[in-house]
């Protein structure tokens, strides 16, 4: 687990106070790093709790935000 989070999270100055241990292993199962950095970045500022973080990346919260964007553009 350990060696998961140190790949994912070389820069440790990345790292926010914010989110906790728990918060950071939901954050390691996200494959993509635009979404890991987005979901950190919404859970720092927004004070999401390990639960609705859960539920965001569950229902590919980031992944809607950009459709929905894309969507936008066009």
């Amino acid at each position: 687990m350990f060696r998961r989070f140190y790949l994912c999270f070389e820069n440790s100055n990345a790292l926010r106070s914010q989110l906790g241990w728990t918060h950071y292993r939901l954050i390691m199962r996200v494959e993509n790093p635009q979404a890991r950095e987005f979901y950190i970045k919404e859970a720092s500022e927004n004070h999401w709790t390990t639960r609705l973080l859960e539920r965001q990346i569950g229902s590919f919260y980031y992944e809607r935000l950009l459709s929905s964007n894309d969507k936008k553009v066009l």
